[in-house]
């Protein structure tokens, strides 16, 4: 008898299988056939699910996000982590970290706009990441290690205002014209540190290292 699976974990199973083969023989490299193969799948059922490899990606990408931010939202992933300066950097780290994993991907294909999709699954999650970094200020501030009257605005600012320069640093640079903003990102982390430190007013003892400079270069 054949084994039928609920729609969902058969699409789920084939973008599982596809990043796993996207991560081990290249964008590029992997073809439909591969997956299907690996799947030990009809090519027609591929195509029920996804009209494209770039269709699987695009999802990959959707969903990487999706597991960010429930990951961040989980009140346990930051117990234990230290003062509002180590959940600062263990926040900014865990996402860029796991952003340029799939940037590794997304490069490697020349057929879609690849800055743009990076960009997407770093954009997705800038919300929670101002969420969190309000809460971590307002922690910092009760610890004394602080001094922000305004911790949203100054979060708001620090995420969204690096973003701003970001476009704007590629509409008068052709040479970063396919960066995406998580090397953007790492490439000014020390920069970007330095500014978020005197937006929070931090006592000098304190200080922002991210972890990140090699994750994306």
């Amino acid at each position: 008898m054949r084994n039928s699976k609920p729609a969902q974990e058969r699409r789920k199973e084939i973008i599982d299988v596809a990043l796993q083969l996207f991560l081990e023989k290249g964008y590029e490299k992997t073809s439909i056939k591969d997956i299907t193969e690996k799947m030990h799948i009809a090519t027609g059922l591929f195509h029920y699910y996804f009209h494209s490899k770039e269709d699987v990606l695009i999802e990959c990408a959707a969903l990487n996000s999706q597991m960010i931010t429930k990951e961040l939202e989980l009140e346990t992933f930051f117990d234990g982590k230290g003062n509002a300066v180590e959940k600062i950097n263990l926040l900014m780290s865990q996402v860029l970290h796991n952003v340029s994993e799939k940037s590794k991907i997304i490069k490697d294909s020349a057929k879609i706009n690849q800055s743009l999709l990076s960009d997407r699954i770093i954009c997705t999650t800038l919300d929670i990441i101002v969420k969190k970094l309000i809460e971590f200020i307002e922690e910092g501030n009760q610890e004394g290690i602080f001094c922000c009257h305004y911790p949203k605005e100054a979060a708001e600012l620090f995420v969204y205002g690096f973003q701003r320069q970001f476009q704007k640093e590629k509409e008068r640079n052709e040479a970063l014209k396919d960066i995406t903003l998580s090397e953007y990102f790492v490439k000014n982390e020390k920069k970007f540190a330095e500014l978020f430190s005197h937006m929070l007013c931090m006592k000098k003892e304190y200080g922002f290292d991210f972890g990140i400079e090699k994750v994306c270069l």
